[in-house]
């Protein structure tokens, strides 16, 4: 009977270690991986869209007299450029913007009344900026060109001008390819002289624009 016993008892121990052995190991849960924010990148082309007011003012002289003529209206247009990201937070690039003017102006010389009227702007310019992720702050300067229409009695004649310019705005990526911005540009072109009608007009125009536009960049 004891032999039987101990037989019994050594059977059930030897069962018991090797259902031990068949359990598996408990595995340690494995952490999921953590990413860091995902930054902007403004590197691309873009074309867009802008619309906004001129604020300027013609010194003309006509006849003996000399008068300031403001001459505000609506601007509007299309821009397009392309943007290279230096830096996670520097870019530099290049722009050229063409807008339809509404601005005009009229002033009284010696009896005669004389009207300036810009018919459209344009530039070409080069950016650089700071960018904070979706947003961008930045500079901007170059090359300025204008028509401007001067009309007097005997007719009116319509002078392209070239100049230059300068400016700052900020953008925002509202989305990966949808770009805001808000814009603002000086430009100054130097003096010209037109004859109407036996009449000399001599004119130096000088230009600030407010802008807001939205781009698609690519």
């Amino acid at each position: 009977m004891k032999r039987l016993i101990i037989s019994t008892a050594a059977a059930l121990g030897l069962a018991t270690t090797a259902m031990a052995a068949d359990i598996p190991e408990p595995v340690e849960p494995i952490a999921p991986e953590v990413y860091g924010p995902t930054v902007f990148n403004w590197t691309g082309p873009y074309v867009g869209a802008t619309i906004g007011g001129g604020f300027g003012t013609a010194n003309t002289k006509s006849g003996g007299r000399s008068h300031d003529i403001g001459m505000n209206g609506v601007v509007g247009g299309a821009y397009a450029g392309y943007n290279y990201q230096v830096t996670p937070n520097f870019l530099v690039g290049g722009e050229g913007d063409f807008l339809f003017s509404g601005q005009e102006g009229d002033s009284r010389f010696s009896g005669a009344r004389i009207k300036q009227r810009a018919e459209w702007l344009a530039s070409i310019r080069a950016r650089a900026g700071v960018t904070f992720d979706r947003f961008l702050v930045y500079g901007t300067g170059g090359v300025a060109f204008a028509g401007l229409e001067t009309e007097a009695p005997g007719g009116s004649k319509t002078k392209n001008k070239v100049g230059w310019t300068i400016g700052a705005g900020a953008e925002y990526a509202i989305t990966d390819n949808i770009i805001g911005r808000l814009d603002y540009q000086y430009a100054s072109f130097g003096d010209d002289t037109t004859r109407i009608g036996g009449r000399s007009v001599k004119s130096n125009f000088d230009n600030n624009v407010v802008k807001v536009g939205v781009a698609y960049k690519f």
